[in-house]
């Protein structure tokens, strides 16, 4: 199939259909076969007519052209084909291959991983620069090569995997947070994920386990100022041997945190960015993050109140497994035999808490002395 030009004001974007994109009529129906996500996507007329002038090499220009000879005026044409490639690209069914300067580049490590990352313009570059932690202008190609660029009022990347995607400017390093976490979660090398916060303290590992809002982030930045090393404060990655991996992305930080932020650190100048869920983050970079694993010393599962002072209940460690369990996920849905013995040597290791909090700052005094030895 030929190679497809998108025109834009700012500049050309080279569309090609995916290779395992299958164009084909069934009864006279126009349908397209995704084979990676093997399934057939029914098109309509018009839909079946603008693949089929693209798939020929036609321009955007000569499909509004073909398309008023059937009466479409061309403010109705542009719209067809705006939908049609947006759609094609959320199935998987278009690539992009166009080049993006060097110049507008930086590389970071994530974990044991390289990302090299190329952006269109330096907007695009900083929103991306501030997801992680340490980044540099090295040479060469990394683990997983990003390039991201815009189309109108959408921002285009690949390189996660064998497709494209599309997103809003201000959802793109949060979306690109997401496909990377994905991916790595993916790999086989690790056995299972947990929901939770790393952190290291004298050469051992603390976990801070819980869902979306108990205020893993939040905490991690506490005890980050009280002298922990961060590891990651979204997912930990468990190997077989029952060591964790963080993933050490920038801190990220809702809003609620952003005031005592800028009081701890008045030369942060933060950029939003805008999750999927709606909510409004921002993130810190922290210096001397640890890339690799560790051996877990400490679990922490946190349970927020509205009030009250912060309190450790000891766990036993079939408390503590079951906790776990509850905790993991893995790439297929489900935990092996090896993850479970995973499990059991973390929790043989660890000493495992409840920690029952309402402040942060009161908080992060306990779990310092724990790990100090104190408590």
């Amino acid at each position: 199939m030929a190679e497809v030009v998108l025109e834009k004001s700012s500049a050309d974007v080279l569309f090609k259909p995916a290779v395992d994109a299958v164009f084909a009529l069934l009864d006279g129906r126009p349908v397209l076969f995704s084979g990676a996500r093997q399934k057939i996507y029914q098109l309509d007329q018009v839909g079946g007519f603008i693949w089929c002038k693209l798939a020929q090499g036609a321009s955007l220009a000569a499909v509004y052209h073909e398309l008023g000879k059937l009466d479409v005026v061309e403010h109705v044409a542009r719209q067809f084909v705006r939908q049609a490639i947006d759609t094609w690209i959320d199935q998987g069914l278009l690539d992009i291959d166009r080049p993006v300067s060097a110049n507008c580049a930086f590389s970071a490590m994530l974990g044991r991983h390289r990302i090299s990352v190329r952006a269109e313009n330096w907007d695009l570059l900083q929103r991306l620069v501030s997801l992680f932690c340490a980044s540099g202008n090295e040479e060469g190609q990394g683990d997983i090569a990003i390039v991201a660029m815009m189309l109108d009022d959408q921002v285009l990347f690949g390189g996660i995997d064998a497709g494209i995607h599309r997103c809003g400017v201000e959802a793109l390093a949060p979306t690109l947070k997401a496909h990377l976490t994905d991916r790595l979660i993916r790999s086989d090398r690790w056995v299972f994920a947990l929901h939770a916060a790393s952190l290291v303290k004298a050469g051992a590992g603390l976990l801070l386990c819980g869902e979306p809002g108990a205020g893993k982030s939040t905490l991690s930045l506490q005890l980050v100022d009280a002298g922990f090393q961060y590891a990651g404060d979204d997912v930990a990655l468990i190997e077989s041997d029952g060591t964790a991996c963080g993933i050490p992305f920038a801190l990220t930080l809702k809003e609620g945190s952003w005031e005592w932020l800028s009081v701890l650190q008045s030369n942060w100048d933060g950029v939003t960015h805008r999750r999927a869920d709606g909510a409004e983050v921002r993130y810190l970079p922290i210096s001397n993050a640890h890339n690799g694993s560790l051996a877990v010393g400490w679990i922490i599962f946190l349970n927020r109140v509205a009030q009250g002072s912060p309190e450790l209940t000891a766990l036993d460690q079939l408390d503590s497994m079951k906790r776990l369990i509850e905790g993991a996920f893995a790439a297929d849905g489900k935990l092996s035999q090896a993850g479970f013995s995973a499990l059991k040597r973390i929790v043989s290791g660890a000493r495992s808490f409840q920690l029952t909090y309402c402040e942060a700052v009161e908080a992060r005094e306990l779990l310092a002395d724990l790990c100090n030895g104190k408590a």
